[in-house]
């Protein structure tokens, strides 16, 4: 049967075509602006068609501002400086003509078809709408109450609501991910100075493709065209942002639930962009699996029903494939729906495809393919509206030598490229697989909306201040010091409980949680259970993670605690309390326990240098880790008080010294965490971050010369002023909820024996002098710099 169908197909294919229009006659100029002009000159009908399309699509929108593409060209038909109030468009109408426009993921397009005589009239209107949009703020909220009503038909199509559900989950990071459309929110919250902005960065001649196709003399045409574009202004571009998605490693699902009837099903698969060697045979793949339709994007429809000789044809009555050529890798869809679930249909679908990977096509077959995709694009080309189109759209790719090259290279492809496309291609652990069943919707969250809704005038009314208590530090029977802290805006509690790990060289342990007031004595129950059951650091396997191996690391380095494993150190209580009935409880809970008391230990010689510890997680993972961690005065001392200014000098989160340079200049790191730890007889500071392995030499090399730089260039004055307001304002700022109060006054409680005293701390930090910055430097450059390293190790390393 498919020999007959090739047969055919192929007696089809010598018939004359004189009818079809060449693209290969279209000449190609481009003005000193930047602008391509393409003009082709065919007399079939006594027609013309302009198309102008920008290289600027929802690909090139930002986050919160997604649908803004869309939104300028519904702008851009409504108004320009020679065509206001939708002049335009009744322009053309009035000259018996017809206009579209649409949006994609790479460009925005125009285009406009009316009698020959009449080009003039779309060039200037295409001139105008390239170079004097007007844009009306009182326009906005009617173009935004048009786009959210066309964002509604969409969400009314199972299939649309799905493609984009599962767009979003098949590309991680390349744009390609983002409804064309917009969110809805993003949609209502776009500005007229938005669009302006967008407008004035992308629609310019040297990001334009002007397409003339019809009834006309190529050489007036092009003159015409240069006269009217000309003139207009070279302008800076936007910079096109060159995402690349990662590598998809296993399969991902979607699944949703809404007013539907049926059972939707949506696969997707990676596939290559256009301009890719890979897509002719990708095409014929398409071919063989399921039946294609061409590259004609206008002519797509979003789905192709497949041939009665494909792969997949019968599995499921509306069986389609859906691909479209695109600047970057996209993707290749295939859609179902069944109304007795998609278990079974998944399953066959999937079955099909694996035996399909699995066997080279006959070479018959894939003649019979390549003969109906070049079917296909014949039919991609009936009118010089169509011809315009692909012009423009194929040189807005960069594609459209790949596309006049088409044929000949559909020629090439042999059944060894179809199984190899087959099998890099529709990779099982490359797949997305989205799901749309029926049932209730999930209800939206409420969220704020960034903004407070205005309301009318009213009074003001006073309320009295509530008189703080402040915490309160008492002790239980068994000496246990607890720390309660009252807070009058909360509901709920917050218990923290600091323990001993023993001697094993690992500080302390902390367990937490948070309950209702009423529910304490069961908290305190838990807590105290957890206390007992937490597992000393070198119990734990080594983590293949490299974040988590370096946490293991510092906990391994951290000063040592040598009271019983499990004893109590300091609870704290914060929230909704009344003191006199809370101790009781916290007394009948923890009374009991064993106490480890804090003491003085001593601590050895620091190392004159720093040296470095490396260790190899033997995976391809994509970042290392590296830290810092040294032995420090305890945190309440002068000194201590002293090493937490240098340490902000140093690092804080993306700023510091070493954040400046590392994120700020370098953009070797994307983030910096610092921590300093200990009680009232040692402290350790602990440095992390994330680093791409190829960068992490550059990173440590940087991080071991800003250490070393906190004692050959001192903090100047102006910098040890923001570290003492910086750690001042932190004793207001940084614990606002239970959890967070309760660590602070235990932090606090270990550091100092004492409970926060905001003015006591400023006296402190302001009698640090040069000295103890100078000691503290010095001690801050005798630690180890830590690196886990990830990958296979180098020739001559050791493992």
């Amino acid at each position: 049967m498919r020999w007959l169908l090739a047969l055919v197909l192929l007696m089809l294919s010598a018939a004359p075509v004189s009818a079809q229009i060449d693209l290969s006659r279209a000449g190609i100029t481009r003005l000193d602006n930047g602008l391509t002009i393409i003009v082709l000159e065919d007399h079939t009908l006594p027609v013309v068609s302009v198309q102008v399309l920008y290289k600027s699509g929802s690909r090139d929108e930002t986050t919160g501002k997604t649908g803004l593409a869309h939104f300028l060209e519904h702008l851009a038909f409504r108004a320009s400086k020679n065509f206001p109030n939708g002049a335009a468009t009744d322009a053309i109408y009035d000259a018996g003509g017809e206009w579209h426009g649409y949006t994609w993921i790479d460009q925005t397009t125009y285009f406009a078809t009316v009698p020959a005589s009449q080009l003039d009239l779309l060039l200037a209107i295409e001139a105008d709408r390239m170079a004097r949009v007007t844009i009306e703020p009182a326009s906005i909220a009617a173009e935004q109450g048009a786009v959210i009503s066309e964002m509604r038909g969409y969400q009314n199509d199972p299939s649309s609501v799905l493609f984009d559900a599962v767009a979003a989950a098949a590309l991680q990071a390349h744009p390609y991910r983002n409804n064309t459309i917009g969110f809805e929110s993003d949609v209502t919250a776009l500005t007229a100075e938005d669009a302006e902005a967008f407008y004035a960065a992308n629609y310019a001649p040297g990001n334009a493709v002007l397409a003339i196709v019809g009834d006309v003399d190529a050489k007036d045409a092009l003159h015409r065209a240069r006269a009217v574009f000309g003139s207009l202004a070279a302008r800076n571009l936007a910079v096109r942002v060159k995402a690349v998605e990662p590598p998809q490693s296993g399969e991902r699902r979607v699944t949703l639930h809404g007013p539907v009837e049926r059972n939707y099903l949506r696969i997707a698969y990676p596939a290559p962009a256009f301009t890719s060697p890979d897509f002719p045979a990708f095409l014929l793949m398409q071919q063989l699996l399921s039946g294609g339709s061409g590259v004609n994007f206008r002519q797509n429809d979003w789905g192709t029903p497949t041939d009665k000789d494909a792969t997949l044809h019968g599995v499921a009555e509306d069986i389609a494939s859906w691909v479209v050529p695109t600047a970057d890798p996209y993707l290749f869809m295939l859609t179902a729906s069944s109304d007795d679930g998609l278990i079974a249909l998944e399953r066959e679908i999937t079955d099909r495809i694996n035996s399909f990977r699995a066997a080279m096509p006959e070479a018959a077959w894939l003649g019979a393919a390549r003969v109906a995709v070049r079917t296909a694009l014949i039919f991609d080309l009936e009118t010089p509206e169509d011809a315009a189109h692909q012009l423009a759209y194929f040189e807005g790719l960069g594609g459209l030598d790949a596309l006049l090259g088409l044929n000949a290279a559909l020629d090439r492809v042999t059944p060894e490229d179809i199984q190899r496309i087959a099998r890099t291609y529709l990779d099982p652990a490359r797949r997305t697989v989205g799901w749309y069943l029926p049932g209730e919707a999930s209800s939206p969250l409420e969220v704020a909306s960034g903004e407070p809704d205005p309301v009318g005038d009213k009074h003001a009314s006073s309320t009295a201040r509530v008189n703080d208590p402040g915490p309160r530090l008492a002790y239980l029977a068994n000496g246990l010091p607890v720390i309660l802290r009252p807070i009058g805006y909360s509901p709920t509690i917050a218990l923290h409980i600091v323990t001993s790990l023993g001697g094993s060289g690992t500080g302390y342990g902390v367990v937490t949680g948070e309950a209702l007031p009423a529910n304490l004595p069961d908290l305190i129950k838990r807590l105290a259970n957890e206390a007992r059951q937490i597992t000393p650091p070198e119990a734990i396997t080594r983590s293949s993670d490299p974040a988590a191996r370096l946490e293991q690391i510092f906990n391994a380095m951290r000063p040592a605690n040598f009271g019983p494993p499990g004893s109590a150190v300091v609870a704290v209580l914060s929230g909704e309390i009344d003191l006199q009935q809370a101790l009781p409880v916290l007394e009948a809970g923890l009374g009991s326990v064993e106490v480890d008391k804090i003491e003085t230990v001593a601590v050895g010689a620091p190392d004159p240098q720093l040296r470095t510890i490396t260790e190899r997680i033997d995976l391809p993972l994509a970042q290392a880790a590296l830290g810092y961690a040294v032995d420090v005065a305890p945190p309440g001392s002068a000194e201590g008080l002293a090493t937490r200014m240098l340490l902000y000098v140093l690092t804080h989160d993306y700023g510091g010294r070493l954040g400046d340079v590392a994120i700020r200049d370098q953009g070797l790191v994307y983030y910096i965490a610092s921590d300093y730890l200990g009680d009232r007889s040692q402290g350790t500071v602990e440095i992390s971050m994330g680093v791409d392995p190829n960068k992490i030499d550059k990173m440590e090399e940087l991080l071991r010369s800003e250490i070393l730089r906190l004692a050959s260039e001192p903090p100047i004055e102006a910098e040890l002023t923001a570290a003492r307001s910086h750690i001042l304002g932190r004793e207001v700022t940084a614990a606002m909820d239970n959890r967070e109060i309760a660590q602070h006054l235990a932090r606090t409680w270990l550091a100092t024996g004492a409970l926060p005293d905001r003015e006591k701390l400023a006296q402190q930090l302001d009698a640090v002098t040069g000295a103890d910055i100078a000691r503290a430097a010095a001690q801050f450059a005798t630690g180890s710099i830590l690196r886990v390293d990830v990958g296979p190790a180098p020739k001559g390393e050791t493992p």
